[in-house]
């Protein structure tokens, strides 16, 4: 148990890191020189890499020595942190995210392999639902931890500081992360080399609708959450900047609970699709409240909640991926569908930028909340598609060999 929580703090510091940006907006805008579509494109860039490593990362995972590589990849972030805090440009910044994308292409599917080691396959679901709770940790410590750094000194002093705690990570994780027992819970993740039936994978309209449904029911973490909440609650109650970062929190704390939660009702009922499909219907509504009703500050802290909580039916994507290929594919397919996950990162936090720079040339400051409510409706647009897919799954049967 020891092994997988220290191995899950790197997840941790990613999703810390990930977020990290939107409590600096107006410090980058000013020190970079960067306009809102910059922001949004600044916030994405690790993640651009981040998905586009998720295949290599997750063969790397497969072939190399599960502790060597986190510590590596720990290392690698701590650099491409430091590196950040030091940058002089738009290019430069972006030059740092992108290398961390590179450092933590592999982080989730150690995770998961570790979790197949240690424990027995039935209690996959509740297990990796945890390894999720403690990654989106790192979403709800952020709102709270990033500010106080900011406090004590700027933006580059507080990712420097981040990157220190990347160096500590590293030795940790040397110290105390093993690759298996020594009788493995399934002895078959051991496996050095493996055969990859890459048709089973290409070819698998299954597997891609529940990709999609990842990437639909994600997106309002990772680029509402992730960055446009804090402007949007700052519009919304002025003054109440306190509040507002502990609303941002409630939904990464929301989606720690529902995580394992949904995961062990998955478990308990066997009917994963069901609950995908209902945690998703209740996402959309609660989303669509929190942007579009007249709430209170108290009344939007449960909708945050309640949209972390119910969006954390994703994580039962990385089940139901492992019943559509075979054996040999479910690594490269976690992977591939945890990329799809963070497509919202990269595609919707830009996009919902350029489409507020073109409401407003002027900055945030001019910006309405009829403004915010307009882009918003992108991440709406996103969820009606999860819906559909979870809903064409169905029609599609899981793998058998």
């Amino acid at each position: 148990m020891v092994v997988c929580a220290i191995a899950t703090l790197f997840c941790t510091y990613q999703f810390m890191l990930q977020g990290a940006l939107s409590f600096m907006v107006p410090e980058l805008m000013h020190s970079l020189s960067l306009n809102l579509t910059e922001v949004g494109f600044l916030s994405s860039g690790f993640l651009y890499v981040y998905i586009l490593f998720q295949v290599p990362g997750g063969m790397a995972a497969d072939c190399f020595c599960l502790r060597k590589l986190l510590v590596f990849s720990c290392l690698l972030m701590a650099l491409a942190v430091y590196w950040f805090s030091i940058a002089e440009t738009f290019t430069e910044a972006l030059l740092a995210r992108g290398l961390m994308g590179i450092a933590t292409s592999p982080a989730i599917v150690i995770c998961m392999t570790l979790v197949a080691r240690w424990f027995p396959e039935r209690w996959f679901s509740v297990m990796s639902g945890l390894v999720e709770s403690s990654a989106l940790i790192g979403g709800a410590m952020g709102p709270i931890l990033i500010p106080i750094l900011m406090h004590h000194s700027d933006w580059r002093g507080s990712m420097e500081d981040l990157a220190y705690f990347g160096i500590w990570l590293s030795v940790l994780v040397l110290l105390l992360v093993r690759d298996a027992p020594k009788e493995p819970a399934n002895p078959e993740t051991l496996q050095s080399a493996r055969e990859y039936d890459w048709p089973s994978l290409i070819f698998n309209s299954g597997f891609w609708l529940c990709c999609l449904y990842g990437f639909g029911v994600f997106v309002v973490i990772n680029s509402f959450a992730g960055l446009w909440c804090v402007p949007f609650l700052h519009e919304r109650f002025p003054g109440e900047s306190l509040r507002v970062r502990e609303a941002v929190s409630l939904i990464y704390i929301g989606a720690a609970i529902g995580a394992p939660l949904l995961g062990l009702l998955s478990s308990l009922t066997g009917m994963t699709r069901g609950v995908m499909l209902c945690s998703c219907m209740m996402l959309i509504l609660v989303t669509i409240y929190a942007f579009f009703s007249g709430c209170t500050l108290d009344g939007m802290c449960y909708c945050c909640f309640g949209i972390g909580f119910f969006a954390g039916g994703y994580m039962l994507v990385f089940g139901q991926v492992r019943k559509q290929v075979p054996e040999s594919m479910q690594g490269v397919a976690m992977a591939t569908a945890n990329g799809f996950m963070l497509l919202g990162g990269p595609l919707v936090q830009p996009l919902i930028g350029f489409i507020l720079g073109n409401q407003s040339e002027q900055g945030l400051e001019t910006l309405s909340l009829e403004h915010y409510q307009m882009a918003f409706m992108v991440i709406v647009g996103c969820q009606l598609l999860a819906l559909f897919c979870i809903l064409r799954v169905r029609c599609t049967a899981s793998y058998s060999s």
